[in-house]
């Protein structure tokens, strides 16, 4: 928030459930067609309490992510980031139609309710389905990209055997999930960076006290997977608990004193999950896509 005192969030609330996805990572069991191992139907379970519970929000550990790919996104973005005004105006500037590019700063915002978001980004989809357009990012940061990319959409594949096991489809059913990664035109790598702001110097000054990093939203996708670390780079995220009829996790709550739970980045390889608004619809809402900002 900026300048602004924080909204009510809930008071000694727990942290956020840690799932290891370990059992998920070698080559047996549900993973490869086999009835699942033990380990696999209790990580499974785990997800599915979570999921069902009323914020849907987890940290995951051990999915294949290391704490040196993660350093490594975060140093060859913090180049990207710290270019002159001049060098982002060279970037590919950010298209709604693919998804695709940088977005300059208080350029977006999730919540039409607010103002622009304070933030400012990059977005990076398949390079066998999309032309992601590179020119002016500094050396290393293409690399970079592809390489996270690739290894964050082996994790998600594995995901999705996961939450079909979770969900307890039936056999025949148990690559619903995983078959729709078969073009994979929708996943979307993002890097995100919320300068320092004074409120002096905020976009729409008459409206600072209601504007955000992010506004209140769903995420649209089946899953997200989240790196940060709020103890070198601040808190913020918060998860809104959702109410028995708001289902779909409906965002709202912005002005009305609406109970929001901190959700702290641990670090490293260790991301918040959470699912969107295509796992509610799948699952006719027994999997919330919680709101959050």
């Amino acid at each position: 928030v900026a300048s602004a005192p924080r909204a009510p969030v809930a008071g000694d609330m727990p942290p956020l459930p840690t799932v290891d996805f370990s059992a998920f990572m070698s080559d047996e069991g549900v993973v490869v067609g086999d009835e699942p191992t033990a380990a696999q139907l209790s990580c499974a379970a785990r997800i599915n309490e979570v999921c069902r519970d009323d914020t849907g929000f987890l940290y995951m550990t051990n999915f294949g992510i290391t704490d040196e790919d993660v350093a490594d996104a975060f140093s060859k973005s913090a180049a990207l980031f710290a270019l002159g005004d001049d060098e982002k105006a060279k970037l590919n500037p950010y298209d709604p139609v693919t998804n695709l590019g940088f977005s300059a700063f208080a350029s977006e915002a999730l919540n039409a309710r607010r103002p622009a978001d304070l933030r400012e980004g990059f977005k990076y989809k398949n390079n066998d389905v999309f032309d992601n357009v590179m020119r002016g990012t500094p050396a290393g940061f293409a690399e970079t990209c592809e390489g996270f990319y690739r290894k964050c959409l082996a994790a998600a594949r594995r995901i999705a055997v996961a939450c079909a096991l979770a969900l307890e489809l039936p056999s025949d059913d148990s690559r619903f999930f995983e078959r729709n990664f078969e073009v994979v035109d929708q996943c979307t790598l993002q890097f995100l960076h919320f300068p320092p702001v004074d409120a002096a110097d905020a976009v729409n000054d008459d409206d600072i006290a209601t504007q955000l990093r992010v506004g209140e939203h769903t995420d649209f996708g089946m899953v997200t997977l989240l790196f940060h670390d709020s103890v070198v780079n601040g808190a913020g995220l918060q998860v809104k608990k959702a109410a028995t009829d708001q289902v779909g996790g409906a965002a709202g709550g912005e002005f009305d004193g609406a109970e929001w739970v901190e959700a702290p980045g641990r670090g490293g390889a260790t991301a918040v999950v959470n699912t969107g608004a295509l796992m509610a619809r799948w699952t006719n809402d027994e999997w919330r896509g919680t709101a959050h900002r």
